[in-house]
């Protein structure tokens, strides 16, 4: 059985949240992000801020979990260097995140800028996850 290393793994979880957070933030496309999904500054109450906490731990539980199964695959492929995470990482979002997403456009009416908000940072904080996981020997 392939082991994986679980620093790697907390490493890239954290390094992704961070990437999220910023992306997501007024500094970068959280308004925008906000405009698109039909939501203003009054959306957000003191009592919905109260619960945001069990959100954004949901969020860290899920982002490790799917940093455990990245770095499965990258181990058990026997991939040991920052390219090969990249790539695998890489491959992983083209046909885990980003076809499904490419759905919710024809299916859902998700707004074409309101998906490539969400996929480029789901791109960029997995190639980074999978240049962690790859490198940590």
């Amino acid at each position: 059985m392939t082991q994986v290393n679980i620093w790697s793994i907390i490493v890239a979880a954290v390094v992704a949240y961070v990437i999220g957070a910023l992306w997501y933030s007024p500094v970068l496309f959280g308004k925008e992000w906000m405009r698109l999904k039909n939501m203003s500054d009054k959306d957000i109450t003191d009592e919905s801020k109260r619960g945001m906490w069990k959100l954004y731990l949901v969020q860290f539980v899920t982002t490790l979990v799917l940093f455990c199964v990245l770095g499965f695959i990258i181990t058990a492929t026997g991939s040991r260097t920052v390219e090969d995470g990249l790539f695998l990482a890489f491959l992983a979002w083209l046909g885990f995140s980003l076809m499904p997403a490419i759905g919710d456009i024809l299916w859902n009416k998700t707004p074409f800028k309101l998906m490539l908000i969400n996929e480029v940072c789901t791109l960029v904080c997995w190639i980074i996850g999978g240049a962690i996981i790859g490198a940590w020997k």
